[in-house]
């Protein structure tokens, strides 16, 4: 069993960082916020020997998921971090919402720690984010890294400090060889340019889900932002509502009805700028090919039907979201997507 008192895999050599009191953090103090003249800012890319603190800004894990997530790290040369609280548990949260923006902040300002992975999603993110220090994150630049429900996190903080975080594996993810050759070519090569790869899930051939095609075609360049649907709907009209004018915005999601995909999609196109982005990458959507009630739509029939008429390149099946194995986006990075050729390349680096 791990000891929740034990700070860190191999050493107690990382100290403590106080950090900002939350009583302090005015809930509105951002509001009206803009982030156009914002500077894009590259956190450190990753190298064998770095030191990834863990935590968990949503659902609660187990000591089991823990222990494999650091073993999983050490196999791949990266020492792992973590406070007590990663183990928290409030009802259906991975402690009180204090302790999880505590959690985050105690990483970004913890200067012995060089990134930062979400060991899995599960709601809560979105709850933390009026209590979260945008300008000491600005401030200690590094790496965040998750998905799902993690994308609350990684939207806003690039929106409200220009830092470039990643739409990529949790803790408890699969880490298998095309997870990483993605994770590694974008968080510890320093390149300027990275077309993805493909990779079709295993035993899927009979999966519509899975399935590769371009429902416009064309080319499209833009700075990339996105990540869970849902999670995305659920920001419309607050003071976290992204920006997708000229972007190429990402989208995946899991276990949800076609007509609830429809739904979510709906909202997002007539209540945000959605119809103003360069062109869409749409990743898996594991699970949503169903619905119980008959007749129905199929899941490409309603994204087609919502997406086509827009104009600009789309692309459905890249390798993102609930699935093995999966490609790591940089939020804040350009890229150009070719529904054509159904291929997504990085335009510009991702770390510095």
């Amino acid at each position: 069993m791990i000891s929740r008192r034990r700070f860190i895999e191999s050493s107690a050599a990382l100290t403590a960082v106080s950090v900002t009191p939350l009583s302090k953090l005015l809930a509105g103090e951002n509001e009206g916020y803009s982030n156009k003249s914002i500077r894009n800012i590259l956190p450190r890319r990753l190298q064998k020997g770095d030191t990834i603190g863990l935590v968990t800004p949503g659902g609660p894990i187990t000591e089991e998921q823990l222990k494999n997530t650091a073993s999983k790290l050490k196999e791949f040369g990266f020492k792992t971090y973590y406070l007590p609280s990663v183990l928290s548990q409030y009802g259906y949260f991975a402690g009180t919402d204090t302790e999880r923006a505590d959690e985050l902040m105690h990483m970004f300002a913890n200067d012995k720690v060089d990134a930062i992975l979400c060991v899995r999603g599960g709601y809560g993110a979105i709850r933390i984010l009026d209590m979260l220090d945008y300008e000491l994150i600005k401030q200690h630049p590094k790496a965040l890294i998750g998905y799902s429900d993690i994308t609350a996190l990684l939207s806003v903080i690039f929106e409200r400090t220009g830092l470039v975080t990643f739409h990529g594996p949790v803790g408890v993810s699969s880490f298998n060889n095309f997870t990483m050759e993605a994770f590694e070519n974008v968080l510890m090569k320093s390149q300027g340019k990275y077309k993805y790869s493909y990779e079709r899930e295993a035993e899927t051939e009979e999966n519509p889900e899975y399935d590769l095609y371009a429902i416009s075609e064309g080319k499209a360049e833009g700075i990339l932002i996105g990540g869970n649907l849902s999670v995305l709907d659920s920001m419309i009209g607050s003071k976290f509502e992204p920006d997708f004018e000229n972007k190429i915005v990402y989208l995946e999601e899991t276990d949800e009805k076609i007509y609830r995909i429809d739904k979510m999609l709906f909202h997002l196109l007539y209540a945000t700028n959605l119809k103003k982005a360069a062109g869409i990458a749409l990743g898996i959507f594991n699970g949503c090919d169903y619905n119980e009630e008959e007749p129905s739509l199929t899941l490409k029939q309603a994204i087609t039907d919502l997406l086509k008429p827009l104009g600009i390149p789309v692309v459905y099946g890249l390798p993102f979201g609930h699935i093995s194995s999966k490609i790591t986006l940089p939020t804040g990075v350009k890229a150009r997507l070719n529904a054509g050729k159904k291929t997504l390349k990085l335009l510009d680096k991702a770390v510095s």
